[in-house]
Order: C-alpha cells, then sequence, then structure tokens
C-alpha cells in the first residue's frame, strides 16, 4: 500500500519525510552521481516546501523503498523553473488541475519479486490522489521507455528528447484516467485501491 503525507501530517508516519530523502540520496547521489542538494545522507531541492505531497511505498519495518513527488503547478514547480525548453509549441500548465510528479525513485536493493510492484502501485496511488483532487492530469520528465512501459495509452509527449542530468529524457503529459498501468496491475494482482487512508491522530494530538 501507498501512504501520502506532507510537511503538515508528516510527524504521523514516523521518519518516513527523513526516509524518502534517504532513498532519494542513495538513488540520485550515490548511485547516479548527479550534484544534487544533500546533507547529511539526505536529498533536498528547493520544492520540498509544505505544498509538496510524497507518495511512498514502505517495508514492514517502515523504510521509504519507493517515492514520488506530487507538486501544484499553481506553483513554482520543477519543469517550468528549470526546463521548459522542453516543453514545444504550448503554454506550461498553472492549474490546480494538473500536478508535476519528481524525485520518482525505486530502492534497487529490494527483492525483484516484490520490485516490479512499487512503481507500478505508485502509479496507481498518483492516479488516486489526482482523482481525489480534481485533477485532469500529471505531468513530469522522464526517460521514454520507463513510462511507455507501463502506461500504455494517453501519455502526451510535449517536445522532443533531450539530455537531462545524463540521460535522454521527455517532458509528458497522462490525462488522469490513463495514469493507472492496467497491464501490470491484471499481472501482479494489485487491487484498485492501494492509497491509505491517512492515520488518525492521537488523542493527545487532538486535544492539542
Amino acid at each position: 500500500m501507498i501512504e501520502a503525507f506532507s510537511i503538515a501530517d508528516a510527524h504521523l508516519f514516523q521518519d518516513a519525510l527523513a526516509s524518502q530523502a534517504r532513498l532519494r540520496y542513495r538513488c540520485f547521489v550515490v548511485r547516479r552521481c548527479l550534484d544534487h542538494t544533500c546533507f547529511g545522507g539526505l536529498e533536498f531541492d528547493e520544492f520540498d516546501t509544505p505544498a509538496a505531497t510524497y507518495l511512498v511505498w514502505r517495508d514492514d519495518e517502515k523504510v521509504v523503498r519507493g517515492v514520488a513527488r506530487l507538486l501544484r503547478t499553481t506553483l513554482p514547480y520543477m519543469l517550468a523553473s528549470y526546463w521548459p525548453h522542453l516543453v514545444d509549441g504550448q503554454t506550461l500548465p498553472r492549474s490546480a488541475g494538473v500536478f508535476e510528479v519528481t524525485r520518482v525513485c525505486v530502492d534497487k536493493s529490494v527483492p525483484p519479486i516484490l520490485r516490479q510492484r512499487i512503481f507500478p502501485e505508485l502509479l496507481c496511488a498518483i492516479q488516486e490522489f489526482l482523482i481525489e483532487h480534481d485533477a485532469t492530469g500529471m505531468i513530469g520528465v522522464t526517460r521514454e521507455h520507463l513510462l511507455s512501459h507501463f502506461i500504455r495509452t494517453g501519455i502526451h509527449w510535449l517536445g522532443p528528447p533531450e539530455e537531462i542530468e545524463g540521460e535522454i529524457e521527455r517532458a509528458f503529459f497522462v490525462p488522469v484516467n490513463c495514469v493507472r498501468p492496467v497491464r501490470h496491475c491484471l499481472r501482479l494482482g494489485i487491487g484498485r485501491r492501494v492509497l491509505t487512508a491517512p492515520p488518525e491522530p492521537s488523542e493527545g494530538r487532538r486535544a492539542a
């Protein structure tokens, strides 16, 4: 199952906020050797704000093994701030109905039988989150084959591919009804609902 939280309610999810930053550090700084901002084994950037929502897949020890960050396009976001040239001949979205998906990564140390479920479940959770927030779709930047492997129809490539941080990537938009990786869900037995309900605050926190 996938959990969703922001800075505002991260205290209800043990150390998930730090755990996702540790995974990002291992994925982007250690494995890919990218010059991302980091400190104490945590990767972060200027978009880790109260406006960001983190979708995380955690193991039985509550360690984050998969993460996707969602950013509203009504506020500054990565594609508009760093790579607007990847969008060819159209206006970048600034809409409450469009979310950018960033910092997606899956822990390579997880056993393959579990690892194959993490990204499809994250996509399912993204779709559920978008529906709950009356969104029309998601945008982002990725390697073309990675996204098209999971989403077979509905991807709108917003411009030509270009080298971004050492990989050939493209900007995309996917409408909300196409986000779920149907073929993988059928093969892996992923249910209709993967996004968990938020935990209830303790009585002490309610009283406060």
